[in-house]
């Protein structure tokens, strides 16, 4: 697995790697078309965010874009009969490539996204806070990484890469029937000082809501 981490590093530029690992533990997916035995293990990035992340799917357009042929896409995803409103969304896929391909060989197992140890240690604070972009909430008292998807043992290994790599530590919690991972109250600012250098404008309600007050005051009691 080593060989392929630093095959993939030596391909992809360095953000474009980190906003690949990022999106792929978040919201987004590899579609893998090559199932013939004969043909070439290819697959390809697909980034899909609502309508209220439109800048957000563009910034990551603007990284990837050297491999995308079609710009980012406006399409009605439902509608609310209720409330009488269509909801949209945008997206975009990048070409199918054999890089891709090596990614998808250890993102997926089955057809079911799964955490590969090995190339998830590579991650650093711009994949992590693409990550939170993604998939993280801040709830004041607390963030939480939306990781349902992932089963309990491979949360575990999130969890020794935030400890080890980050000097976070982080609590498994229940949401319905299944997990995810928190940060809490007293881990905040760490989490904050790494992301915060790397969080776009539009995704600065991630860094300050809902407590704008949360890190200075942490910050102060820290240095007491």
């Amino acid at each position: 697995m080593d060989n392929i981490v630093g095959r993939l590093q030596s391909i992809f530029p360095y953000d474009q790697l980190q906003l690949i690992l990022g999106s792929l533990l978040g919201d987004a997916r590899l579609e893998c078309r090559s199932k013939s035995i004969r043909a070439k293990h290819t697959a390809r990035l697909r980034i899909h965010q609502s309508d209220k992340q439109k800048d957000y799917v563009f910034w990551k357009y603007n990284k990837l874009k050297n491999f995308v042929v079609r710009g980012p896409r406006f399409t009605k995803v439902w509608h609310d009969s209720k409330r009488n409103k269509d909801h949209y969304s945008w997206y975009f896929h990048t070409q199918s490539n054999e890089a891709l391909g090596l990614v998808h060989k250890m993102f997926y197992q089955n057809n079911v996204k799964v955490v590969p140890r090995d190339l998830i240690e590579i991650l650093d604070p711009l994949g992590l806070v693409i990550w939170y972009m993604d998939d993280g909430s801040n709830n004041g008292s607390n963030i939480t990484l939306n990781t349902h998807c992932f089963s309990n043992e491979e949360q575990e290994i999130i969890r020794d890469l935030f400890r080890d790599k980050f000097a976070i530590k982080t609590t498994l919690v229940k949401d319905r029937s299944k997990f995810k991972i928190a940060i809490g109250y007293y881990e905040m600012p760490k989490f904050m000082n790494i992301v915060q250098p790397h969080i776009i404008p539009s995704m600065n309600y991630k860094i300050v809501s809902p407590r704008n007050d949360f890190i200075s005051n942490r910050d102060r009691v820290m240095t007491l």
